[in-house]
């Protein structure tokens, strides 16, 4: 028997009507920007604390309710980090952030982290630092590199950098103002938003790459900066793994 292209359709949203909904799901247009709410939401700020993070460093602090991270005028030799306790693997993360300074402000979203020792090749100078992924937040300077919105891993893969379009950076990142950044990690699959809007889909091949760790903050050197975060808010996801 012949059916229609009107029949086939017919049974083809019949089929994936009678499917779990966690199947169909996959089918959701996922450009829109996970909300991170609900009861099994973790507050990362534990209601206006630092119960949550751990902090080796003078130039993070708690203030207003918010984690502020300050050079107080004078430029950092190397980038400091403000960690998580705990470690995560698959999650809806979310939160507000504000980065001013000079030209050279740099910040960044640091997530399934491993710390390292790091040796820089210029300055023989080393220090313990990040392994994983970034959501890059940085100035920029036109004709120069976008670096914001970018995905990396500076430190332990100089070699992956996934850039965020400049022209939708330009419209929808605010200079010195708050911004909200989104990020969702399942698996080997990292998506970032911005004010609402995605900016990276990318799916990570290499089978090194992190899959679990902390949440981190960073204060980078070389810059005379201020970066304040708020609303910070993690969702665990149940992803089955292989």
């Amino acid at each position: 028997m012949k059916f229609s292209t009107k029949h086939k359709m017919f049974f083809v949203f019949f089929f994936c009507w009678m499917l779990p909904q966690t199947i169909c799901s996959q089918h959701i247009n996922e450009a829109i920007e996970p909300e991170v709410k609900g009861e099994k939401v973790i507050d990362l700020l534990d209601g206006g604390s630092l119960n949550m993070w751990k902090n080796s460093s003078n130039s993070w602090s708690l203030q207003n309710g918010m984690i502020v991270g300050n050079t107080k005028n004078e430029k950092l030799d190397k980038p400091e980090w403000i960690y998580t306790k705990e470690q995560f693997n698959d999650f809806e993360f979310t939160c507000e952030v504000k980065l001013t300074g000079d030209n050279q402000r740099n910040t960044g979203i640091y997530f399934r982290v491993n710390t390292f020792l790091f040796k820089q090749k210029r300055g023989n100078n080393s220090y313990e630092a990040a392994s994983g992924y970034e959501y890059d937040i940085a100035s920029h300077k036109p004709g120069k590199k976008d670096f914001r919105g970018s995905l990396g891993d500076w430190y332990a893969r100089l070699s992956l950098r996934v850039f965020a379009d400049e022209k939708i950076m330009n419209q929808m990142y605010k200079p010195k103002d708050w911004n909200r950044i989104t990020i969702r990690a399942r698996r080997n699959r990292i998506e970032y938003w911005i004010n609402g809007v995605k900016i990276i889909d990318f799916f990570d091949k290499d089978p090194n790459a992190s899959q679990k760790g902390c949440i981190g903050f960073q204060i980078h050197n070389g810059s005379v900066m201020k970066v304040e975060y708020r609303e910070i808010r993690v969702n665990k996801l149940d992803f089955k793994r292989n």
